[in-house]
Formats: C-alpha cells, structure tokens, sequence
C-alpha cells in the first residue's frame, strides 16, 4: 500500500463507520491530504499528521502487522491506521 492509495481509501470510506480491533467504532476523513479519524463515542477528530500517517505506510508495508501495539512507536492513532489498512486489502469501497 502506498500513501496516496491509503488516502485513496480514506475518501472512499469517508463518513462510513469502520471498527478497529477491539470494535471500536469511527469514522476516517481526510483533510489537507492527510487522514483522520473521529471516534464515534468521542466525535472528535484525531490526527497525528501526515508525517505519522506516512510512517505508518513505511512500517505496515514492512512487517503486515495486524495489531496495533507494533505501530505505536510511529502513531498514537495505530489501531485506526490497521482498521483503514485492512479495509485497504479487503477492498472496501464508499458503495457498501
């Protein structure tokens, strides 16, 4: 996966509820070319930036790590990037 396809998949999904790991629902967003997320129990958005967004990219493509716990060192939002990576390999589109 590359960055722009993971921002891909963020529009396509954008305001569809997605679920992380644990089952957490939110919703991804994209702004300023850069993905966010919004916790449903929360409703606030949350990004770490595209600098985090982009290391995520680095690390999945080199380990294909489903749990969350691997990526922290490079985001506090890892258990969305897995949830928004895994809707990537599955192939989840905006018309579910």
């Amino acid at each position: 996966m590359t960055y722009e396809q993971m921002v891909e998949t963020a529009n396509n999904l954008n305001d569809k509820a997605l679920r992380t790991v644990t089952g957490k629902e939110f919703k991804v967003g994209v702004y300023m070319d850069c993905p966010f997320f919004t916790p449903l129990s929360t409703g606030q958005g949350r990004s770490d930036g595209k600098l985090a967004a982009k290391r995520f990219v680095e690390l999945y493509n080199e380990i294909r790590s489903p749990r969350p716990v691997d990526y922290q060192s490079v985001t506090r939002n890892a258990s969305y990037f897995v949830a928004l990576a895994d809707a990537f390999e599955r192939g989840i589109k905006a018309t579910l």
